[in-house]
């Protein structure tokens, strides 16, 4: 039958989904995430969407499929968690403290132990070279990154360190330990940010390498796939784990949501659009302009800065899990939460704390039979006793208040971190359209859209893994990038084109790697310039193309200058349907939020149903409250729009 069969794997904290497409038709998966081995939520997940397609086993489905992505949270994870080994870096004199910044690095004690911490004067003198790193490996180093100070110019003084690294600690030895340049890392002129972009590289390599490299050898010796597993990168791509960089996957999962949402941006023309992807640990917010995710100039992880752009992307520690108590009269909630496991008081795994999920439950806006597509019953009266307990109890209101509170919580929290991520990319409120995904996502949207005054929010019949069909999406990519921050001058076009020059070559180099005709490919050069305003010019690897954007640009800085090199691999493609307009009759009614609702099953409702709130949207992966006054509408892709009023 050949290889139909494209499959997507997203790994968040909470949860591993899976979208499955032959072409015509998709399945969703769910399962939960086993953060003590990843591949065992992996291989899960490939086994569900096995059986969802009618497979006897996971060795048959296998054999007819034709490409596997997989985006995670792993490296940040192991960021979060401080899970990565003990890293060593060597540093030019006068830095061990700030690593090139203002005050004290907050990678320090974080990603690297203060004592870890050596400096090199003369990386031509072998004896003191030899010395600081003969220190580090006695105090248990297992990987050394060099980062000195103006390597961006001239990184010869770090190539010497690494060449004598491993003359004296060859690969076949026992005790070879792996050197990482900042400069080979991260080809930026600030000696801070290619000290942390080495640090973080090294930090998540070895958890990362182990989870991938195992998946891999897995599906070779067990099921004789013998294709890649490609990995989703913070860039929008993916490639072959061979040819990824620790750093180049971090928060690719939640990337890849925003890659769907400015797919979906781009299919409905709509110029602004807010992010908002709810799971079970964390929700991020990003923003859509003009169909394409929002830069920010500068960014950080777990609060150590990179000064280079990033996609704008944050975080706030609310999920299905987060813990909800009373403090002062009020309810907190967060930033800890259950996780997969004992997960929530509902799940009736040991949870012994109320959560998002418990509110959602006891106000009627999950039904404790369709969870997980019903393979998890949820226990209403676990749900009630820890609300009880921990909320309505020291509170003196009634359980379903309390719930309501908690939700209202939850509420007012995503508006404020999404009015914050506003801010920061430089805009309000003002004709912004709200999307929501992820396993909770749906059931925000009219609540929030309603508290920030926007007339209009989308939720999707993939959304509850949207990020996964964010990567279904996705080519091959392949970027080498440098931030030169020149002056664009008469001189500019020529050290332009040799940074270009350059890019191509390993652009190719890296394609070619993965085993790929390079004349099927597409290469582009990107050009940021900043002058009062940032924009990136996109043109054809021509220099003619490179004058014409340049003399365009006329004057600012260049910042960054870059090749990307794109290939095709098998992706999922949506067809829009016949939508005829009318008004959907609900199965079934229940209380939700103490006023009685209808229930709608999403399966059975096609393009041009309406429901008028409040009322219920399910399915088995999803849930969407809608208010009273609100209007839902399924559109030619199965989706669900939600309006204020009778628009």
């Amino acid at each position: 039958m050949g290889r139909r069969y494209t499959v997507d794997i997203d790994i968040g904290g909470t949860l591993t989904d899976g979208l499955f497409s032959d072409g015509k038709r998709m399945w969703m998966a769910k399962v939960d995430t086993t953060p003590h081995d990843f591949t065992v939520c992996f291989f899960e997940c490939l086994r569900e969407g096995a059986g969802l397609t009618g497979h006897v086993d996971l060795s048959s489905f296998l054999g007819e499929v034709a490409v596997i992505r997989w985006s995670s949270t792993i490296a940040t994870n192991v960021l979060a968690e401080k899970k990565g080994p003990r890293l060593g870096l060597l540093v030019s004199p006068g830095h061990e403290d700030d690593l090139y910044g203002e005050g004290k690095s907050s990678a320090i004690g974080h990603l690297v132990i203060p004592e870890n911490i050596t400096t090199v004067k003369d990386p031509e003198n072998t004896e003191e070279v030899l010395a600081a790193i003969r220190a580090l490996l006695e105090r248990g180093v297992r990987r050394i990154c060099v980062s000195l100070e103006g390597s961006f110019e001239q990184a010869e003084g770090e190539r010497t360190i690494k060449r004598l690294v491993e003359k004296q600690f060859p690969d076949h030895y026992l005790g070879a330990v792996p050197t990482v340049l900042g400069s080979e890392i991260c080809r930026h002129p600030d000696d801070m940010t290619r000290t942390h972009m080495s640090l973080i590289n090294s930090y998540v390599h070895t958890p990362l390498a182990m989870a991938l490299f195992k998946a891999e050898d897995e599906l070779l010796s067990q099921y004789n796939y013998r294709r890649p597993v490609y990995i989703g990168h913070v860039n929008g791509g993916v490639a072959r784990v061979s040819k990824t960089k620790g750093v180049d996957t971090t928060e690719s999962g939640p990337v890849f949501g925003l890659v769907a949402s400015a797919y979906f941006a781009r299919r409905y023309g709509l110029d602004r659009v807010i992010s908002l992807d709810v799971g079970g640990t964390t929700s991020k917010i990003g923003v859509v302009v003009n169909g394409e995710p929002v830069m920010s100039r500068e960014t950080e992880f777990f609060g150590i800065p990179l000064k280079m752009p990033w996609i704008l992307l944050r975080s706030v520690s609310l999920g299905g899990g987060s813990v909800a108590r009373a403090k002062d009269g009020k309810v907190a909630l967060g930033p800890d939460s259950m996780g997969a496991y004992p997960g929530p008081a509902c799940y009736d795994l040991g949870g012994k704390n109320a959560t998002l999920t418990d509110s959602f439950l006891i106000s009627g806006m999950l039904n404790p039979q369709r969870f997980l597509g019903g393979r998890r019953h949820l226990s209403e009266e676990r749900a009630r006793e820890v609300l009880q307990e921990h909320l309505a109890g020291p509170l003196g209101v009634s359980v379903e208040e309390a719930a309501r509170r908690v939700i209202e919580e939850a509420n007012r929290i995503v508006e404020e971190t999404i009015d914050r991520t506003l801010e920061e990319a430089g805009y309000t409120r003002e004709g912004f359209t709200l999307f929501c995904f992820g396993g909770n996502g749906a059931n925000f949207a009219a609540s929030v859209a309603d508290r920030m005054g926007l007339r209009e929010a989308y939720i999707f019949e993939i959304g509850p893994v949207l990020s996964a069909f964010g990567s279904s999406v996705s080519d091959i990519s392949h970027v080498y990038e440098e931030y030169p921050f020149l002056k664009v001058s008469d001189g500019t076009e020529k050290e332009v084109w040799s940074i270009i020059e350059k890019g191509r070559g390993r652009v190719l180099r890296d394609l070619e790697g993965e085993g790929l005709i390079t004349a099927d490919a597409t290469l582009i050069a990107e050009v940021t310039v900043t002058n009062g305003r940032t924009r990136t010019l996109e043109f054809a690897l021509e220099p003619e193309k490179a004058r014409a954007a340049l003399s365009e640009a006329s004057s600012g800085i260049i910042e960054r200058v870059a090749v990307r090199g794109v290939s095709p691999v098998p992706r999922v493609e949506l067809r829009e349907e016949p939508s005829r307009p009318y008004d959907a009759e609900p199965g079934d009614s229940r209380r939700v939020l103490g006023k009685e609702a209808g229930v709608y099953d999403w399966n059975d409702l096609s393009p041009g149903a309406t429901v008028i709130g409040p009322a219920m949207l399910e399915s088995e992966t999803n849930t969407c409250h809608i208010a009273d006054g609100w209007k839902l509408r399924i559109d030619s892709f199965g989706n669900a729009v939600l309006r204020k009023g009778e628009e």
